[in-house]
């Protein structure tokens, strides 16, 4: 690690002593002065791997900074108020390196104990543990996961156990870390979802043509273009940021596979596993994002620039002589001269100490005029860093926005795909089959096969499923909804889609008001509802049961009809 002390500062703006004591040997700190040494040091160092200035930088034990500078982030400072939040992110570094390099032991140090306690809270990248014996111990982020936060894995009132070092007071909580390796975490997949569920998923890198996310911390899966959209102008590094979550649709397990352009804005997704026991939701869904985001505003109006005295001629070399060197160079016979009283000196010599007091004072105008400037442009390149945050969390929000602006496009495109292909068959062709059911039955598949993307018809087969004699009078005989939203809906049931459509309201149908016992049969078949319609009089529902070998469709009927 390379700290570096500011031009005209003694110190760097980040605490040395608080560094080195927090990450021991994890890693050497270097302290460099902004001078002829940081110029030498910036020479031999790759391009964007400088530092200098006051700023900071840890370089990890491997390379791969050489080639990707981000892997050694610059982090800045611009006034000793910086000093806590330099500090901070300096240690954090250090130990994210350490630890990607494998120099923390997660065996259990020598001295340390295996202790209990409950979490009070977790504030930044700490979570503060009260143990067993009421003493205080704190858990560090940058030693549980790497690319997860704390409040991913810890909750206030949480109970948690590991082993405690009594001299930094930190509590190891890694040995009771959840689903890290591969095995484990397609085993928690398996036993947490489904296959057409809505999952939470993290982005873990994203380039023009692929989108990797992760649905556990060693779980990745890897989306291409055709999971995402269907607009072939969209780039996904324009769709996505690494870190952000977001919702897709499980649709095989064996091998592991997402799709994110098959997600209706109103489907809740499946909550997601937890890293440590009684911990949190390791993702959470992604906030809903405001009608309209605003640009970021400019800066607060920043007090002027003060301007260095003019004329000022700066060269470099040969230096011009300060005030001091020219009275170092008087001879010895001339300095006592300096001491006597001035009515007692040569006017020659009044006229120099005149001239050199002129010359001193201008320099020390002019060393304040660019301390001023200094200050400044240190105040302004905080503003800067501030307008950057802010416009990289505007980015973010419009890649949501527009993702979910995509998805309903998608949707609308399907939607209107089928529509064309019922209005191409003319009304006046009649029906293609003789029997109502082979007929409606062909109106399904064709349903089927126009809503199911080719590459989910084999994740999503039509289930088995009867037609009892009085379902398709009910839907000719019942006004106020077509057939084809029937056949749609019917689809969806068939498909397992209908269970998590928010608006299909999915549920039991009761033997009476709410409380009473579900209505089974005698075989053991269950009655089921759901919605063909919603926010509308008389709404219309479809009526099914489900049996060992499939679906049976009953009948299609008003909102307050609850006869099976």
């Amino acid at each position: 690690m390379v700290l570096t002390i500011p031009a005209g500062y003694d110190e760097p703006f980040g605490d040395p002593d608080e560094i080195k004591q927090a990450v021991g040997d994890l890693a050497e700190v270097v302290r460099m002065p902004t001078s002829d040494v940081s110029w030498a040091f910036s020479r031999v160092m790759p391009a964007m791997t400088q530092v200098y200035g006051g700023a900071g930088r840890v370089y990890p034990v491997d390379h791969a900074w050489v080639s990707d500078p981000g892997r050694s982030r610059l982090r800045f400072a611009y006034s000793p108020d910086d000093r806590k939040r330099i500090t901070d992110q300096l240690i954090s570094d250090a130990l994210q390196a350490a630890m990607a390099a494998g120099l923390v032991e997660s065996r259990t140090p020598a001295g340390s104990q295996q202790r209990s306690g409950r979490v009070q809270g977790v504030i930044g990248s700490r979570a503060l543990v009260t143990l067993e014996d009421m003493s205080a111990a704190m858990v560090w982020e940058e030693l549980t996961l790497p690319g997860v936060t704390l409040d991913q894995v810890l909750v206030k009132g949480q109970s948690v156990a590991g082993s405690y070092d009594r001299d930094s007071r930190r509590l190891d909580v890694r040995a009771a870390l959840r689903f890290t390796d591969l095995a484990s975490a397609l085993a928690a997949v398996n036993q947490a979802y489904q296959i057409g569920d809505v999952v939470l998923a993290e982005v873990a890198a994203v380039s023009d043509d692929v989108v990797t996310v992760r649905l556990l911390p060693g779980l990745v899966v890897e989306l291409g273009r055709e999971a995402v959209t269907t607009n072939p102008n969209d780039t996904l590094s324009g769709l996505f940021s690494v870190g952000e979550t977001v919702t897709g649709r499980l649709v095989a397990l064996e091998p592991l596979r997402l799709r994110l352009d098959d997600v209706d804005d109103e489907e809740p997704a499946k909550s997601a596993p937890s890293l440590l026991p009684g911990g949190p939701p390791w993702l959470r869904p992604p906030a809903p994002q405001p009608p309209g985001v605003a640009a970021p505003s400019p800066p607060a109006h920043s007090p002027p620039l003060a301007a260095p005295p003019s004329p000022v001629v700066r060269n470099v070399a040969p230096r011009q002589p300060t005030p001091l060197d020219l009275v170092r160079r008087l001879s010895p016979a001339q300095q006592p001269v300096m001491a006597r009283p001035a009515e007692a000196m040569p006017v020659w010599e009044q006229a120099r100490v005149a001239q050199l007091s002129n010359e001193l004072a201008a320099e020390r105008a002019t060393r304040k005029a660019l301390a001023d400037e200094l200050t400044g442009l240190r105040g302004r390149a905080a503003e800067l860093e501030a307008e950057c945050a802010q416009a990289t969390r505007s980015i973010g929000q419009l890649q949501t926005r527009y993702r979910g602006a995509d998805l309903a496009r998608q949707r609308l495109v399907k939607q209107l795909k089928s529509a064309q292909s019922r209005a191409d068959q003319p009304d006046s062709e009649g029906p293609l089959f003789l029997d109502p059911e082979d007929q409606f039955r062909y109106e399904v598949t064709g349903e089927w096969a126009q809503r199911i993307p080719a590459p989910e018809k084999a994740a999503k087969p039509l289930a088995t499923y009867v037609l009892t004699p009085g379902f398709l009078d009910s839907i000719e005989q019942l006004e106020g909804i077509s057939r084809a939203k029937v056949v749609a809906v019917v689809v969806e049931v068939l498909t397992g889609q209908a269970q998590h459509i928010a608006g299909r309201d999915v549920h039991q149908l009761r033997s009476g008001s709410a409380g009473s016992a579900y209505v089974r049969r005698a075989d053991g078949a269950t009655c089921w509802r759901v919605a063909l319609q919603r926010e509308s009089a008389a709404a219309r529902r479809l009526h099914y049961w489900r049996t060992q070998g499939g679906y049976e469709f009953s009948r299609v009927v008003l909102h307050d009809d609850y006869r099976p």
